[in-house]
């Protein structure tokens, strides 16, 4: 997996319907949602997947987070951040669809955080007798929900048998649909259009 600081990024290669998966920065909330995801049993590499959004391309995603959904620059909220960035293994998908996921998404903007879905997640496990998270709310979304969602409103159906407010970061990173996309620049810097936008002695 490919990890790097903001200015070795190739904002050429990030595409339109990739989802960009962001590493725990260590906070309480972060570490909370670690623990759980190895509770429920993915590995140490996948449970420090604390957050993820969908790419518009560029240094642009559509995300879920405090206070509401919304669109942001890598590049200006997330420096520091060790992000992953996955495309889905669909020549369908690259062709045409990875727009239609993205705009769906985009079109869930300013819709309120479902921070009550996260109590939700720990009494599901604690007595897992629910279908779906007992305290989500289709209209607040949290990160993972708002990726699923899209895709699966898309025609994607990546993971069977789990509603979409049971998707944690977790499960859309270890998905094997999805290939992790190289898209660093060796000289460390940032291009766009060929164009070189930062360096390291900037």
């Amino acid at each position: 997996m490919m990890m790097a600081n903001m200015k070795e990024l190739d904002l050429d290669m990030i595409k339109m319907g990739m989802v960009v998966a962001f590493e725990s920065d260590g906070g309480f909330i972060n570490k909370r949602i670690e623990a759980y995801q190895k509770s429920i049993g993915f590995d140490v590499v996948s449970s420090k997947i604390t957050h993820v959004g969908i790419s518009m391309g560029g240094p642009y995603i559509v995300e879920a987070t405090f206070p509401r959904s919304r669109t942001a620059n890598l590049l200006e909220s997330y420096q520091g951040r060790k992000l992953h960035f996955l495309y889905l293994k669909d020549d369908i998908f690259r062709d045409d669809r990875r727009k239609n996921v993205t705009v769906w998404a985009a079109s869930k903007c300013n819709l309120d955080y479902g921070w009550s879905a996260l109590l939700g997640f720990y009494i599901n496990s604690v007595i897992p007798i629910f279908g779906s998270n007992p305290l989500g709310v289709k209209r607040q979304p949290i990160c993972s929900y708002l990726v699923a969602w899209a895709f699966r409103r898309t025609g994607y159906d990546l993971w069977p048998g789990i509603a979409s407010d049971l998707i944690t970061p977790a499960h859309i990173f270890s998905n094997k649909s999805f290939e992790v996309i190289d898209v660093y620049k060796p000289d460390g810097q940032i291009y766009h259009n060929g164009i070189l936008l930062s360096s390291r002695t900037a």
